[in-house]
């Protein structure tokens, strides 16, 4: 909560007078090494519960990134809100100034970027911190805004390829106060320019060790390359980064994959977000909407092994991409049910007591970015490998693997294909149809937004909160 805390301290006069009983000052957060770590702990913690910057009173979609990851898979085509949460991100009427959808996507993002930029303007004026502490704390610091401001560049514009010039997000890389003046909109160009320098920076510096796989580390770092290179087209960068990051994690096994992604011990977990029992959030969690196991009684009425909102679904013709002995074809089928209450996420198992763990990067991702960028630059061959490799480890009948063999623009939409069926509920559904500039078509059993929503439309890209226009004279144009 101190990296919560921090944030709160430097966005809003009220909160500068005093400081609450169960946090920390600055003062004291940056009075020892020890206290830093505290800060960037807290930075982590944010991102995992995220409800004191929604913006107004806590609500059960508001819990950080795991909220961030699922908005964009539910915009996408392939998962679908059914009822409760998320149903207007699904059906992308969740991004207008006033709403409490792009205020958390806001506030949520620049918490971790705000507390981040304390780390790194602080960092040096710890007493007795060596140089290689500093730099260490630094380079984390700038990982973690790195990350924020990607997220918020591909919340608030679309994809850098369309147009690098076009306006973003403000770019604040100094320590904010009261007195602080609001900065305008920057370009995509420079905001990318910004990411690219802070994980160059991380990549060189972090080593691959650290106390735990929540905290950034140089594998983490060359991942988010990865993806940044990918997102600007810089293909070659973004296979070198993708195949540097992996190293060290080998990818899971048919019979891991239906462990239940709750567990960030997993050998293909580069990064992921540890749960404790003491601290889940119950009916306000990632678990709550997601896992879809169930039973059934005499009557047909469902209960579900995991209480909550039990209310995301996967679309019928996604569901059909899958091979019987495909292991990620981790979906429940109500038979006889036609509708949108046809398939339940079964991906997703949260553990008995609640704790179940958040993915944020494993190396299958990093296989399939490898894959898709020789695909781009005339690697044909090594890019249908690398899908080849992956399917090996995914199918429980191993000649069902089966290597590619498309090429060209066909290979591209192979791997794409192949991106979804691989990681559907972990962020990256909307995301890769922005990037790909890609149109959103939902068909057979969706219930919103159907047919064909064409390729970069507004739709896509949220609003800015009508406060954050309002406090800074200096913003610039609102989004359509």
């Amino acid at each position: 909560m101190l990296g919560a805390t921090l944030g709160l301290g430097s966005c809003q006069e009220d909160f500068l007078e005093t400081v609450p009983s169960n946090a920390v000052s600055y003062e004291q957060a940056f009075s020892s090494t020890a206290g830093v770590e505290a800060a960037l702990n807290g930075i982590y913690r944010l991102m995992r519960d995220a409800p004191v910057n929604s913006g107004s009173t806590p609500s059960h979609d508001s819990y950080g990134i795991p909220h961030f990851n699922l908005t964009w898979d539910v915009m996408g085509q392939d998962i679908m809100a059914n009822s409760n949460w998320f149903v207007f991100q699904y059906e992308l009427d969740n991004k207008l100034p006033t709403y409490r959808g792009t205020h958390m996507l806001w506030a949520m993002n620049y918490g971790v970027i705000t507390n981040a930029n304390n780390i790194i303007a602080n960092a040096a004026k710890v007493p007795g911190i060596t140089e290689e502490q500093r730099a260490a704390f630094e380079a984390e610091a700038k990982a973690l805004r790195a990350f924020g401001y990607f997220n918020l560049a591909r919340t608030y514009q679309h994809t850098y390829l369309k147009d690098p010039n076009a306006l973003a997000v403000p770019l604040v890389l100094e320590q904010t106060t009261a007195q602080s003046q609001g900065r305008p909109r920057a370009t995509l160009k420079e905001v990318y320019t910004q990411i690219l320098e802070d994980l160059n920076t991380a990549e060189r510096v972090l080593p691959t060790t650290r106390t735990a796989k929540s905290r950034i580390n140089k594998n983490v770092a060359q991942g988010l390359l990865a993806r940044v290179h990918l997102e600007m087209g810089q293909w070659q960068q973004a296979a070198e980064f993708a195949a540097k990051a992996r190293q060290g994690y080998a990818l899971m096994t048919p019979s891991q994959w239906k462990e239940g992604f709750n567990n960030y011990a997993n050998g293909e977990w580069i990064w992921g977000l540890a749960q404790s029992a003491d601290q889940q959030v119950a009916f306000a969690s990632f678990y709550s909407t997601i896992d879809g196991r169930y039973t059934v009684d005499s009557k047909g009425n469902r209960t579900y092994v995991r209480r909550g909102y039990n209310n995301i679904r996967a679309n019928d013709k996604f569901v059909e991409l899958f091979a019987l002995t495909d292991a990620r074809r981790e979906f429940q089928e109500a038979v006889g049910t036609t509708n949108s209450n046809r398939y339940t996420i079964t991906k997703f198992k949260d553990l008995p007591d609640l704790s179940g763990d958040f993915v944020l990067m494993r190396s299958a991702e990093m296989y399939l970015i490898e894959a898709e960028a020789k695909a781009r630059f005339g690697q044909e061959e090594a890019a249908q490998e690398l899908v080849y490799q992956l399917r090996q480890q995914r199918f429980t009948v191993a000649a069902d693997a089966v290597k590619p063999t498309t090429t060209g623009t066909a290979l591209i939409d192979e791997v794409w294909v192949e991106r979804r069926k691989e990681l559907y509920g972990e962020g990256f559904g909307l995301m890769d149809i922005k990037r790909l500039q890609k149109p959103l078509v939902r068909t057979g059993n969706h219930t919103a937004v159907l047919g064909t929503t064409p390729a970069n439309s507004d739709l896509f890209i949220y609003m800015f909160p009508q406060l954050e226009i309002i406090n800074n004279p200096n913003f610039g144009p609102q989004n359509p």
